[in-house]
């Protein structure tokens, strides 16, 4: 049992924020597209920008420091938007506070800070859950349902891409070491759970581990983070799996789910809604299934999270991202990262 009490079907579950970035506006702009939720608290380190996000938003209160939002006794549950080295600060803080969190993905730097983000959480008896949005999507559902469904046969090869040119700005968030910048941490953790993913489907399991994983990589001379990385991964049954990330290449950004009878292929993997397309090769058919938007991207991670607070865990055959998972994928984002070189401050064993 949490140690938070369950809250009611009627009452709704007041979330604070803590960050005021950009993801942190789309959550917030998500939050009103959730019925049982509602936006009670945002913190930042500037009360201007609190109070200002506040307003936009319709929170109740802005507070100047995330220890300040922590100590609202009306928080039930933190999303936490901050960079990803103080996530595992944070969600320590947040729990420690008897608040449930929901952290944005990497819910970590590495596997080592996750499991100890869970221990702490476990310790407290606090949810805590990686905000992966497109996990909860239903367009991924309806893939993994296409490709359970024995469309395309045996699954051989997954393909996966997420990319985009941040430009030259060595300090940024997305490119600055200290940030946890590089492309394997930001964006390269989509194109490896959806590799997990299908690849654990098609073998009758919720996910799978990469069995062997070969990778290369640029490695930037002055930021020493990845700008672009490609890796090769194999699974159990001989799945292959083709990955690439990228914080300064422009790439089309596709998965691509490769059959013994044809393929899927999704034009908007990340960023649903899109399109889904099955190409069989002996009918030598298309059929192309568009995903209408009917919600927020983020509203389906946040109803997901508040059932689990109301005791009501995720389906059996969900696609929605578990904690196990969390862990899986942490663990083959530290491999493909051993494999080009890249190392942060949070790697060193203290």
């Amino acid at each position: 049992m949490f140690n938070v009490p369950i809250m009611t079907l009627k009452q709704p579950v007041r979330w604070g924020i803590l960050a005021c970035g950009n993801i942190a506006n789309a959550f917030a702009t998500a939050l009103k597209d959730c019925p049982d939720s509602v936006l009670h608290a945002v913190s930042s380190r500037d009360i201007k920008k609190a109070k200002a996000f506040a307003e936009e938003h319709g929170a109740t209160r802005a507070y100047g420091s995330y220890e300040a939002m922590l100590a609202d006794s009306e928080v039930d549950a933190v999303y936490i938007a901050t960079l990803h080295p103080f996530h595992l600060e944070w969600i320590a803080h947040s729990v420690q506070a008897g608040k449930h969190v929901l952290c944005e993905k990497p819910l970590t730097m590495n596997l080592r800070e996750a499991k100890r983000a869970k221990q702490l959480a476990d310790s407290k008896r606090c949810l805590l859950r990686e905000a992966f949005m497109y996990r909860h999507h239903p367009q991924t559902q309806r893939v993994v349902d296409l490709v359970t469904s024995g469309v395309i046969g045996k699954v051989r090869m997954i393909e996966a891409s997420f990319c985009f040119d941040s430009g030259t700005n060595p300090e940024s968030r997305v490119q600055a070491k200290a940030l946890g910048g590089g492309g394997i941490l930001d964006v390269g953790c989509y194109p490896m759970s959806f590799a997990r993913l299908i690849a654990g489907r098609s073998q009758g399991r919720l996910f799978a581990e990469p069995l062997e994983l070969k990778a290369v990589g640029h490695l930037d001379s002055k930021t020493k983070t990845d700008m672009w990385t490609t890796a090769v991964v194999r699974f159990e049954g001989d799945v292959l799996a083709n990955l690439k990330c990228a914080v300064r290449m422009q790439a089309e950004n596709l998965a691509v789910i490769h059959g013994e009878k044809g393929c899927i292929t999704v034009d908007m993997p990340w960023r649903c809604p899109g399109t889904i397309r099955i190409e069989l090769n002996e009918k030598n058919s298309v059929q192309e299934v568009a995903m209408p938007k009917m919600r927020h991207l983020y509203a389906y991670e946040i109803d997901a999270f508040t059932n689990e607070m109301r005791g009501q865990p995720i389906g059996a055959d969900a696609v929605g991202m578990r904690f196990d998972d969390t862990l899986g994928n942490m663990k083959a984002l530290d491999w493909w990262r051993a494999e080009i070189g890249l190392g942060y401050e949070a790697d060193t064993v203290r």
